[in-house]
C-alpha cells in the first residue's frame, strides 16, 4: 500500500530525539508523521509506579528464567516493565565469538525515555574538543558555546534537578532544586573530599520545583519521591516523550503518530539521490506500506538508525545511505560499568528506616582524571565518574551476601537495611574504527524479514587501565568515608550493557571521514538527518541523552532555516 500524501517531515522513532523533533518541527509549522516500530503506550494501563510485589505473582520478579528465554535487559527490569523491552527472539542480532555485545532495546511509543536513568549531564569542550586535549581521535565539529543555548532550552523544557557546582568540565545549567543527599551520601561525599575529589548531587530530569506552565499543560506534576521511576512515571515527574514532547506536538494538530510501523529502508529519489520516503511493514499485520516526506529524520536509537541506513542501498548509495566515506557503522562506543566498591556504614546500622530512599538519585563523584595538567594520568587518557548511593531499594539486594538462615538471618538484614553504601563507575570508551557494525553477512533477518546487524566490538587497553584505576580509587574513597568495605573491583560490563551506545554515523566537517555535518545532516543526502546518539564523535563519560535532545533542537532549527532559504 502506498500513500501519496507528502509530509513536511517523516520522523523515525518517538523517544528522546524523535519526540523532541516532533515538538520542535510542529511548533515551527511543519506537518510531520512519527513512525514508531513498537506499540502504543497507555500510562494508566502500562505504568506500574505504585504497584507492590505482593500484588502480583512471583513478587514482581516474573516466572523463573523468563529473562533468559525472552531478552537481554537491565538488571532492574522486572515484571512491571518487561513490556517496555523487545524480545531477542523477534529482534536478533549477531556478534563475534568471544566478543559480546548486549543490545537493550525499547520498541514502544516513548522508547527508552519510559525507563531511562534520567541523568542529564552537559558535555564540555573537554569532550567536544577531546582530540585537541589529548591527541586521540577527532574533535567534534561543534564547540560548547555553539550547543550551550540548546542545553539551556532543553533543561528548561524537561526540568532538571541539580546544584550549580562551578566545575568547568561539568558545566552548570538551568536547574530546578536538587534532590538532597541522604545521611550516608553526605558521609561518602566527605570521604571523597578527604581523598582530593568532590561529590555533587546528580543532575536528573525530574520536576522538583514548581512545574512550569508548559509542564502543567501536559499534565506533568512534581516528583513525590516514590522511587519507582523504572516502572513508568504516570505523573510525568520524570521526563519522557509520552508526558512531555509528544502531547505538545499533538496539540498543534500537525503531528500524525503511527505505532507498529517498522521501517525497512529509506526510499531514494533516483534523480537526486535524496530521500523521498520510507518503506514500512506493519508490526502486527505485516502489511507493506510507503510514506513520503520532504525531510526524513532518523531517530530510532543509535544502532537501529545505523541499521536502517545500511539497509537503505540504492544505485546512488550502493554501500548504504550516507556511506560514501566508508565510516557508517564504525566508531561504536558505550560506557562501561561493573567496577567499584561497596560496603556498610557501621554507625548507620540498626537505624529506624525513614523515607529518605524514595528519591531517584544518589551521589556523583565527577571526573577527576585528565581534565587539567594537575589531573593527568600516565596510564590512560580520558576519564570516568562514580555513581554512588547509600540506600536500600524495594528489593534489598545486599541481603544476598548476608550469611545465615531463619530469624537470625532476617535480623541481620534488618540491621543492615539502613547502612549500605556503594559506588560504580561510568567510564569513557575510546572511539575506534575497528569497533563497528555491519549487516550480518550470514543473512540473518528479524521477524519481519529485515536484515539484522552483526556487532564487532571489544574494550581496549585504555579502558582496562581505567578500570584498574577506578577499582583502586573506589576502595580508597569508601575507606576514607569510614565505611566497612565488603567488596571491591568487579568485572567490566560488556559493551552495550550500560545502554549508552553511540557513534556509528558520526558528524564531522570532512565528508570523506564522517557521515553527517555539524547540523546532523547526511553529507550524501541533504534532506536526511540523523539526530540520535549515532551522531556522536566521542562518548565522554557523561550520560548522552540531554546532548541528544540539544542536538535535535539545533538540527530542527537548521531545517527550518534551510526550508525558508529554499535549500530543503
Amino acid at each position: 500500500m502506498s500513500t501519496q500524501k507528502v509530509y513536511d517531515a517523516l520522523i523515525i522513532g518517538s523517544g528522546a530525539s524523535g519526540g523532541m523533533a516532533a515538538k520542535e518541527l510542529t511548533e515551527r509549522g511543519m506537518e510531520v508523521l512519527v513512525l514508531e516500530a513498537g506499540p502504543p503506550v497507555n500510562p494508566a494501563r502500562d505504568f506500574a509506579m505504585h504497584s507492590w510485589p505482593y500484588d502480583v505473582m512471583y513478587r514482581g520478579f516474573g516466572p523463573p528464567g523468563w529473562k533468559n528465554q525472552e531478552q537481554w535487559m537491565q538488571d532492574t527490569a522486572s515484571h512491571y516493565s518487561r513490556h517496555f523491552y523487545v524480545k531477542d527472539t523477534e529482534h536478533p542480532y549477531t556478534t563475534e565469538p568471544g566478543k559480546p555485545f548486549l543490545w537493550v532495546r525499547a520498541r514502544i511509543v516513548g522508547g527508552k525515555t519510559l525507563h531511562w536513568g534520567r541523568l542529564s549531564w552537559r558535555f564540555s569542550d573537554l569532550d567536544f574538543k577531546c582530540a585537541s586535549h589529548d591527541g586521540f581521535g577527532d574533535d567534534w565539529p561543534i564547540s560548547y558555546k555553539e550547543i550551550e543555548p540548546y542545553y539551556d532550552r532543553v533543561e528548561e523544557f524537561v526540568g532538571v534537578s541539580a546544584n550549580r557546582d562551578g566545575l568547568p568540565h561539568v558545566p552548570d545549567g538551568k536547574f530546578m532544586p536538587p534532590m538532597p543527599l541522604n545521611c550516608g551520601e553526605q558521609m561518602l561525599k566527605r570521604g571523597a573530599v578527604k581523598t582530593g575529589r568532590t561529590g555533587i548531587a546528580p543532575r536528573v530530569s525530574m520536576i522538583t520545583g514548581q512545574p512550569k506552565p508548559h509542564m502543567v499543560n501536559t499534565g506533568r506534576a512534581k516528583c513525590h519521591y516514590c522511587g519507582h521511576c523504572g516502572q513508568g512515571c504516570d505523573v510525568g515527574a520524570m521526563f519522557n516523550s509520552v508526558a512531555a514532547t509528544l502531547p505538545i506536538a499533538a496539540a498543534t494538530g500537525r503531528m500524525g503518530l503511527r505505532p507498529n510501523s517498522v521501517v525497512r529502508h529509506i526510499i531514494v529519489d533516483t534523480n537526486t539521490g535524496n530521500a523521498k520516503g520510507v518503506a514500512v511493514v506493519d508490526r502486527v499485520t505485516h502489511q507493506e506500506m510507503e510514506f513520503f516526506g520532504k525531510v526524513v529524520i532518523v531517530a530510532g536509537s543509535t544502532l537501529e538508525s545505523t541499521r536502517l541506513l545500511l539497509n537503505s542501498k540504492s544505485r546512488q548509495h550502493p554501500n548504504g545511505l550516507g556511506n560514501s566515506s566508508g565510516t557508517l557503522g564504525h566508531y561504536l562506543m558505550d560506557h562501561f560499568g561493573g567496577i567499584g566498591a561497596s560496603g556498610f556504614f557501621t554507625n548507620l546500622k540498626g537505624r529506624t528506616p525513614i523515607n529518605e530512599d524514595g528519591k531517584a538519585c544518589g551521589l556523583i563523584i565527577p571526573r577527576f582524571r585528565n581534565f587539567d595538567k594537575n589531573s593527568k594520568q600516565a596510564k590512560f587518557i580520558r576519564g570516568y565518574h562514580f555513581e554512588c548511593g547509600s540506600a536500600t531499594p524495594m528489593f534489598p539486594g545486599m541481603a544476598r551476601g548476608v550469611p545465615g538462615f531463619g530469624s537470625d538471618y532476617k535480623k541481620q538484614v534488618r540491621e543492615l537495611y539502613t547502612a549500605p553504601v556503594g559506588m560504580t563507575v561510568r567510564a569513557e570508551m575510546l572511539p575506534r574504527f575497528e569497533n563497528f557494525v555491519e549487516i550480518d553477512p550470514g543473512g540473518v533477518v528479524d521477524a519481519w524479514g529485515i536484515p539484522v546487524i552483526k556487532v564487532h566490538i571489544q574494550h581496549s587497553d585504555n579502558e582496562r587501565e581505567m578500570a584498574k584505576d577506578a577499582a583502586e580509587t573506589s576502595e580508597e574513597i569508601l575507606r576514607a568515608a569510614g565505611a566497612e568495605v565488603v567488596s571491591t573491583g568487579g568485572q567490566m560490563t560488556a559493551p552495550g550493557r550500560i545502554i549508552h551506545e553511540v557513534g556509528t554515523a558520526r558528524m564531522g566537517d570532512d565528508p570523506k571521514k564522517s557521515v553527517l555535518n555539524k547540523y546532523n545532516q547526511v553529507h550524501d543526502a541533504k534532506n536526511v538527518f540523523v539526530t540520535d546518539g549515532a551522531a556522536f564523535v566521542s562518548v565522554a563519560n557523561q550520560n548522552p541523552t540531554i546532548t541528544i535532545m540539544a542536538l535535535t533542537m539545533r538540527a530542527c532549527e537548521y531545517i527550518e532555516a534551510e526550508r525558508k532559504s529554499g535549500n530543503l
